[in-house]
């Protein structure tokens, strides 16, 4: 859960074959050196204006000003907080398919550098006309789960680089590997490493999460047969801030599913792409969206289709809302 991955933490269909790696790849690493190169050079050029923290260092904003990819601050000490996040899937190759999972997470920073928050997830599946997917259009409990996070660099003069680290076990009580909202038992946890940097002072921000998320989970038609998945993602943000209370940039991702736990039968991969806003109503109030495409991807299933809609979806959406209660 958290990030959700592509909110399905691995497939539980047990597809063979060895897909390329596509050429939206290079995107993400073009971005991801740009906003390297460019965050060491600020740093070598010794400005100290923007978003302060500690000696005069500039600071990421700790607002989810990258979409889906987090920032590395956890807080000031003492800090609670929660916060409403609805995800969204739609869109499969044939039939009409939407799957909405509203996060709800209460989140406490209970000392410097260390974050940890409680979350329960409800989904509402509405599935039509899907090949090899059930009918269903119902609402169900979907889980629970746990996070703690711990920043492990800290900015400096010379180093533009913060990174925080995180895990976050759940507990499921549906299906979200084939998302259908089916009733099953699943468990897993999702390992976070996340980093960002202060482009230009109070203007421009850069953002690079890497997860990897194993799962196990009941198969729904045979409740007495576990199946074993894991999910990888990879994605890269440039954030822009016009104004004081905006934020405005775009986010590019990859998402793999494996029939393995360590990364053995990779089932399909997909790329999103599409815009990020953040919009700070007050101090305490921020609202955050995203809307992503996917603009390439490949299933072992259907190798020659442009998109792997087996197992993706045609679009990815959230929906943030977050409110500071100290």
């Amino acid at each position: 859960m958290g990030t959700r991955l592509s909110a399905r933490f691995a497939s539980a269909t047990r597809r063979h074959g060895i897909l390329r790696l596509a050429p939206p790849f290079a995107l993400i690493l073009a971005v991801s050196a740009a906003g390297i190169l460019q965050a060491r050079a600020q740093a070598s050029s010794g400005k100290d204006n923007g978003n302060q923290h500690g000696a005069g260092i500039a600071e990421v904003p700790g607002e989810d000003i990258f979409g889906f990819t987090s920032a590395t601050d956890v807080g000031d000490k003492g800090d609670l907080g929660f916060a409403n996040e609805l995800n969204g899937f739609r869109g499969k190759r044939e039939g009409s398919y939407r799957w909405l999972s509203n996060k709800m997470e209460l989140g406490y920073t209970f000392a410097e550098n260390w974050w940890i928050a409680g979350s329960a997830f409800i989904s509402h599946n509405r599935i039509h006309g899907v090949p090899d997917l059930p009918e269903r259009d119902a609402t169900a409990f979907e889980g629970l789960s746990f996070e703690i996070k711990h920043r492990v660099v800290e900015r400096s003069e010379s180093n533009p680089f913060a990174v925080t680290l995180s895990i976050e076990p759940f507990r499921s009580w549906i299906d979200i590997a084939d998302g259908t909202g089916v009733r099953t038992d699943g468990y897993g946890a999702a390992f976070k490493f996340l980093a960002d940097a202060v482009i230009v002072p109070n203007r421009v921000y850069f953002g690079f999460n890497a997860a990897w998320a194993p799962i196990r989970q009941q198969l729904p038609d045979d409740r007495s047969v576990w199946l074993e998945g894991s999910a990888t993602s990879l994605s890269t943000a440039l954030t822009i801030q016009p104004i004081r209370n905006l934020f405005v940039g775009a986010e590019v991702r990859q998402l793999v599913n494996y029939g393995g736990t360590f990364f053995d039968e990779r089932v399909g991969y997909a790329y999103y792409l599409g815009p990020t806003l953040l919009w700070k109503i007050t101090d305490k109030i921020a609202f955050n969206a995203t809307w992503q495409p996917q603009i390439y991807g490949r299933s072992a299933g259907n190798p020659d289709q442009r998109y792997d809609l087996d197992n993706f979806e045609r679009a990815q959406f959230r929906f943030k809302l977050a409110v500071g209660l100290d």
